[in-house]
């Protein structure tokens, strides 16, 4: 589990180098303050940086789950753009009755593209 917990933080790191992003959930938990007269109160402080901890790891999950998504996204656009030129290739040897309509595969490849734009959109967003 302790493995686990320290792939996540290195991922989310490098995640958050790539972002431009200068904390992490351990930045923040490992961050001490000077203790001073008339300060802040230290519990206070702390449920308030367990809270930001929190968002960070939720921030983190939701990035991580939006960049598979768009993998994902990814992978079947180049998948339908392959099937795309295997059936334009093939097109003279189908018999008609068999084929697959090509307004379908080009709705269906027109549908993945705007997918993949509003999702790009929803990233940088």
């Amino acid at each position: 589990m302790q493995d686990e917990y320290s792939r996540k933080l290195e991922d989310q790191k490098g995640l958050f180098r790539q972002l431009g992003i200068k904390l992490d959930a351990l930045a923040i938990h490992e961050k001490d303050f000077d203790v001073k007269m008339r300060g802040y109160e230290k519990e206070e402080v702390d449920r308030f940086l367990d809270d930001v901890i929190m968002d960070y790891e939720r921030f983190y999950d939701i990035i991580t789950d939006l960049l598979d998504k768009y993998k994902e996204i990814q992978r079947r656009q180049a998948y339908w753009e392959e099937e795309k030129k295997s059936l334009a290739a093939r097109k003279p040897q189908i018999d008609t009755e068999n084929s697959v309509d090509r307004r379908i595969v080009e709705d269906g490849i027109r549908q993945l593209e705007r997918n993949l734009e509003q999702l790009k959109l929803h990233i940088r967003g």
